[in-house]
């Protein structure tokens, strides 16, 4: 099987990325993604939110969608449907600047030079790679206190999220 990096680079250059962006940041939330599409006369937006502080709240999520709902209603018109939530707690990234969204938590990288997945906490990201702190490389039971995996060597990242820490 061959993989591919599936990682985008397009919210930088969203203008509805940055200007949701420009909204939350304030407000202490971080955007993960900002999406809009047309169905059936009814613009759909969607913001998923991060707290770097913390987990977010459905307090959180009802104070940003007031503060987009009426904003975007003015620029749209009525037929508006948003949807303000988090990005869950295993989210597949989608794109590079999620990477600096998620630093301090736990991620699931596949590395395509490695052939394995790579487990570890996101310590830094740059615009060419991920930095992860205490890692394991899976399929290796190797383990080790820093790695950089370039976004070019990566084919699917996702938060990893383990139940029994939790607890």
């Amino acid at each position: 099987m061959i993989w591919r990096n599936m990682l985008s680079t397009d919210s930088k250059s969203s203008q509805l990325y940055q200007d949701v962006l420009s909204i939350v940041s304030p407000m202490g939330y971080e955007l993960v993604e900002a999406s809009r599409s047309e169905h059936q006369g009814y613009t759909q937006m969607r913001v998923l939110l991060s707290r770097r502080d913390g987990d977010i709240t459905t307090d959180d999520l009802e104070s940003v969608y007031n503060v987009i709902y009426p904003r975007y209603q003015v620029i749209i018109g009525r037929n508006l449907e948003l949807e303000v939530s988090s990005p869950g707690l295993t989210r597949v990234f989608k794109d590079v600047l999620e990477f600096g969204v998620f630093q301090g938590r736990e991620a699931r990288i596949y590395c395509m030079s490695l052939s394995s997945y790579v487990i570890g906490r996101i310590a830094s990201s740059s615009d060419a790679s991920v930095v992860l702190s205490s890692y394991l490389i899976e399929d290796r039971n190797e383990r080790g206190d820093e790695i950089e995996i370039p976004f070019s060597d990566i084919s699917k990242a996702k938060l990893e999220y383990s139940w029994e820490a939790s607890r």
